[in-house]
């Protein structure tokens, strides 16, 4: 064997390395790309099944309704405290982002005790049932409850064991 066999032995060694080195990183990339494509289908999926269904608008309630919940609610005189330092949802109405002045007509409501002219609030309260501000539900007061009926009975069963 002389010395042009040996070099050339060497350099198709060498080339045989290289190809197969080529085809490996080839190889690589394509199952990278492959993994990546599969992580995006699978998380866009994992998101559309996160995503809550969309739920249609609440019809506004009825006239009779709205104009029984605007009763309740309680009219005050807005009277400024202090020199103006406090909260700015109590120097301004969030609605109409004026700020109140001394002795307007305003409106708290109930359940969250937010202030608001009363006008801008009976106008808001016609199409939302919720607070301006902090979207809390402003619901008619409840109805004192009955007795229980069971108490009735057992009341009546002493009232006739009175009599006799």
């Amino acid at each position: 064997m002389d010395i042009d066999d040996v070099y050339e032995c060497i350099v198709r060694g060498v080339l045989a390395v290289a190809f197969v080195m080529a085809v490996l990183v080839v190889i690589m990339l394509l199952l990278a790309a492959i993994n990546e494509v599969d992580y995006q289908i699978r998380r866009r999926r994992r998101r559309q099944r996160r995503a809550p269904t969309p739920v249609p608008p609440r019809p506004p309630p009825s006239s009779s309704v709205v104009e029984k919940l605007l009763e309740s609610i309680p009219d005050v005189e807005y009277l400024p405290v202090g020199d103006g330092g406090g909260d700015s949802d109590r120097e301004s109405c969030v609605i109409c982002v004026t700020p109140y002045e001394a002795g307007e007509a305003c409106s708290v409501l109930p359940a969250c005790k937010h202030l608001f002219h009363k006008a801008c609030v009976t106008k808001w309260l016609r199409v939302r049932c919720t607070c301006p501000l902090c979207r809390a539900a402003v619901a008619l007061p409840l109805p004192l409850p009955l007795p229980h009926p069971v108490l009735l009975a057992g009341n009546l069963l002493n009232a006739a064991e009175n009599m006799v």
